[in-house]
């Protein structure tokens, strides 16, 4: 995927629906300057709002992910790469999700740890603070790795 062109896409698309980048985010729920970072290829919509934009600049994802309006042909064709590139996106998600796993799961063990091995009331602090730490970062990417893979999924 190439962003820029996506972006590029976008803007065309809104502006052949003689659209403002305003009037785009409002019918999205959106701020300007996401819309304006769409169009510029600095971001991509979230993923929960392309089958929307799609709706409203009358165009389809593959036809969004490509940058540009595809034939017949080409559709099928795209179609069958996005489906591997989602595959591959799906496997690459489930692997960091179970990275967080494993932080939460060390997040826990340091902080109940830290109670029973050290003595100094300061070390136990220091380590509960940065076992906590740990677990709630880990728990944070757990639960956006997983809506992100369930919006994937459905």
């Amino acid at each position: 995927m190439n962003q820029e062109k996506i972006g590029k896409f976008i803007s065309l698309s809104r502006k052949n629906k003689r659209l403002t980048q305003e009037q785009l985010a409002e019918k999205l729920g959106v701020s300007i300057n996401a819309v304006s970072k769409w169009e510029r290829g600095l971001n991509l919509p979230d993923v929960s709002l392309m089958e929307k934009l799609c709706e409203v600049l009358d165009f389809t994802l593959n036809e969004l992910f490509a940058g540009e309006k595809l034939t017949n042909e080409e559709m099928v064709r795209k179609s069958e790469k996005n489906i591997m590139s989602l595959m591959m996106t799906l496997k690459q998600l489930r692997i960091v999700e179970v990275f967080t796993q494993i932080l939460i799961g060390v997040g826990i063990a340091l902080t109940i740890s830290s109670f029973f091995i050290l003595t100094k009331i300061n070390q136990k602090v220091v380590f509960t603070i940065i076992g906590l730490f740990i677990w709630i970062f880990g728990l944070f990417f757990k639960v956006k790795i997983r809506k992100t893979i369930n919006q994937l999924e459905n």
